[in-house]
């Protein structure tokens, strides 16, 4: 764990640092949990789609809603390590 994480202000208080990377954790982790579901659920709609016989447009808007969502969440992680290191 890092334990000297620069602010715009300056250094955390003592004590903090290693919650506020806990916290950082914790939404990484559900973003990434979420974008892994919006991924599984896009493949449903389109498989459904396929099936059905109905135009795959919604669930093609999807599918791209969850690898754009994917590509922010990655560069704001990685943003967000930078900043701390």
């Amino acid at each position: 764990m890092n334990t000297k994480i620069m602010l715009a202000i300056g250094e955390c208080p003592p004590g903090a640092c290693n919650k506020i990377q806990t916290i950082g954790n914790w939404i990484t982790w559900v973003a990434a949990w979420a974008a892994g579901i919006a991924f599984i659920i896009s493949g449903a709609i389109l498989c459904w789609a396929y099936f059905s016989g109905h135009g795959s447009s919604r669930a093609m808007k999807a599918l791209g809603g969850a690898c754009i969502g994917s590509v922010i969440i990655s560069a704001a992680s990685a943003l967000a390590n930078a900043l701390m290191t």
